[in-house]
C-alpha cells in the first residue's frame, strides 16, 4: 500500500513546520502571560495608608468659624485616611460663604482634598469657580488656604468677567475673586474705565 502525502508537504517538512508552530505559540502565549502579570494591579497591603478607612457616597462637610459658614463641600465619593488626616473626593462642589452666610462662588473640579487639620482644599482637573457677579475662574488646580481665606496656584488661569478677559500664570485671590494677583505671564482685554 502506497501512503499519500499532501501536496506541497513531506514528512520531514510536515514535522518541521509542526514544531516552528508549536516555537511561535509558545513565544505568544508566554508574551500575553507577562503582559497580564505586569498589568495586574498590586493589592495594597492591610493597615496601609493606601485604604481608606472610610469609602462616603454623597459626601458634605461644611467649615464654620464662631458660627459662620466658610464653605461647605459636597462630593460625589469620599475616601478618608484617618492615619493621614485627609479626604480624597470625587467631583467636588465647593460653595463659598461671605461675612453675612451668603454664597458668592462656587467651584466645581473633578478631584480634590481636604486636609482634616488645616481645613485647606486642593481641587484638581478642570477647576472652574463662578461669582455671583459672573466672573469665572479656568484653572488646572487651585488651593484654598483656610487660614489666610485665600485661594492660590501656580498653574495656568483664565478670567473671564463682564471687565474683560485675563490670563496668566499662577493666582493669589480671595474665594470671591476680588483681589487679584495674577503671578507671571500676564495678557488680556479689559473694558475697565477708572472713574473722572
Amino acid at each position: 500500500m502506497k501512503r499519500i502525502q499532501p501536496s506541497g508537504f513531506s514528512g520531514v517538512k510536515l514535522k518541521k513546520r509542526i514544531k516552528t508552530i508549536a516555537k511561535e505559540l509558545f513565544i505568544v502565549v508566554t508574551f500575553v502571560l507577562i503582559i497580564l502579570i505586569s498589568c495586574r494591579e498590586s493589592e495594597p497591603k492591610v493597615g496601609s495608608e493606601n485604604i481608606p478607612s472610610q469609602i462616603v457616597e454623597g459626601f458634605r462637610l461644611t467649615e464654620s468659624v464662631s458660627g459662620k459658614k466658610l464653605y461647605q463641600l459636597q462630593a460625589v465619593k469620599a475616601y478618608l485616611y484617618e492615619s493621614s488626616n485627609k479626604i480624597d473626593v470625587t467631583e467636588p462642589k465647593i460653595i463659598f460663604f461671605d461675612d453675612s452666610g451668603r454664597e458668592f462662588s462656587n467651584l466645581v473640579a473633578r478631584s480634590g482634598s481636604v486636609n482634616n487639620k488645616s481645613s485647606d482644599l486642593i481641587a484638581r482637573n478642570e477647576v472652574i469657580v463662578q461669582t455671583q457677579d459672573s466672573t469665572y475662574l479656568y484653572t488646572d488646580s487651585l488651593v484654598w488656604l483656610n487660614s489666610r481665606q485665600i485661594v492660590t496656584t501656580d498653574a495656568w488661569v483664565t478670567i473671564n468677567s463682564k471687565q474683560g478677559n485675563i490670563e496668566g500664570q499662577g493666582l493669589i485671590s480671595d474665594a470671591g475673586l476680588k483681589k487679584i494677583e495674577i503671578k507671571s505671564a500676564v495678557k488680556g482685554k479689559s473694558n475697565y474705565q477708572f472713574e473722572k
